[in-house]
């Protein structure tokens, strides 16, 4: 998988940075300030990083032409909403800059730069993308070549900080952290109920007489992982061997019984290898942007980020942005 594509999709798992850096009043003792305290031609500035609107109308034209065609039909018609696609458009855009510059601002804390080689690919990129826009496309944007060279230099650096956390994040999964197990489960809420439905399995009784009998769940079937229930529990049902039925497990939400119909769902345990490294790495991206909280101010530029608009002319066709940056950083 090419290096873009696997940063690409990393920003769009989870939306991080833009639901805390500028949702809320503030961040521990960090305030988040919803004016144009950015500057008047900034969207908005994360410490001593400021987003220029060029940088965001080049996203924006981008997301544009990228996503506002599904099946060969345009989007962008009286025939669709046009007004929640843009909104959507620019909510995306917002997410996708503030991850770019939150992780630069990272890279920036643990010293990590482009190389002269990285830099002089990003330079090849800027002038291939420049010289590929049109004369409406060079004016919505008010890009410069120097505009964009500063676009890819951040963009890379994102990418590249990007790919050294995720490859720092361990991908070994246990095959007891990812197991999955099946098994029947019974719940009752009565106390006195479950002393006797606790008598009648110690006697013999089946379990599926007894969850047909007394079961307030709507499913005496489940299937889960670690972490689905909670520990009192967990403790007692994955110590369990097949056909083995547990006794009463007291919770907060009633009294519940087990019985292990398979112990270790091979399948099931191989895909959650996959579920437990991908939050992995969803949580070292939440470390990221608690680092960027605690030690940078936010300033959001509402006025201006309202005034800008999806382009509107039919000449406004770039869609290569980001895949130009990647076909030189690829070599």
């Amino acid at each position: 998988m090419k290096r873009h594509k696997r940063f690409a999709a990393g920003l769009l798992c989870g939306m991080l940075i833009v639901s805390t850096l500028f949702t809320g009043c503030s961040v521990g003792k960090r305030q988040i300030y919803f004016d144009s305290k950015s500057g008047r031609g900034d969207v908005f500035k994360i410490g001593e990083l400021s987003c220029p609107k060029e940088e965001a109308k080049v996203y924006l034209a981008n997301y544009k032409n990228l996503y506002g065609n599904l099946y060969g039909t345009d989007l962008w018609t009286e025939e669709y909403d046009t007004g929640a696609m843009e909104d959507s458009i620019k909510d995306a855009v917002l997410s996708h800059l503030t991850k770019v510059y939150a992780l630069n601002l990272y890279a920036m804390q643990q010293e990590i730069t482009l190389s002269d080689a990285e830099k002089e690919e990003v330079d090849k990129a800027a002038k291939a993308y420049y010289d590929s826009l049109n004369r409406k496309e060079k004016s919505y944007t008010g890009a410069s070549k120097s505009d964009v060279q500063q676009m890819y230099a951040r963009y890379a650096l994102a990418e590249k900080m990007y790919v050294s956390l995720m490859e720092s994040v361990d991908g070994n999964v246990s095959e007891d952290e990812a197991r999955v197990i099946d098994a029947y489960v019974l719940m009752v809420k009565n106390e006195k109920l479950a002393d006797k439905i606790d008598k009648k399995i110690k006697n013999g009784v089946s379990f599926d007489r007894l969850a047909s009998s007394y079961n307030e769940l709507d499913s005496m079937k489940a299937t889960f992982g670690r972490g689905t229930y909670e520990k009192a529990i967990e403790d007692v049902v994955f110590s369990l061997d097949n056909d083995e039925v547990s006794s009463k497990i007291t919770t907060e939400d009633g009294y519940y019984f087990f019985q292990c119909r398979n112990k270790y769902n091979e399948q099931l345990s191989e895909e959650n290898k996959l579920v437990i490294v991908e939050q992995r790495q969803k949580q070292a991206m939440e470390d990221v942007k608690s680092a960027i909280e605690k030690e940078y101010y936010s300033h959001f530029n509402t006025k201006l980020w309202d005034k800008i608009s999806a382009p509107t002319s039919s000449e406004v066709t770039t869609n290569s942005f980001f895949s130009t940056l990647d076909s030189y950083m690829s070599h």
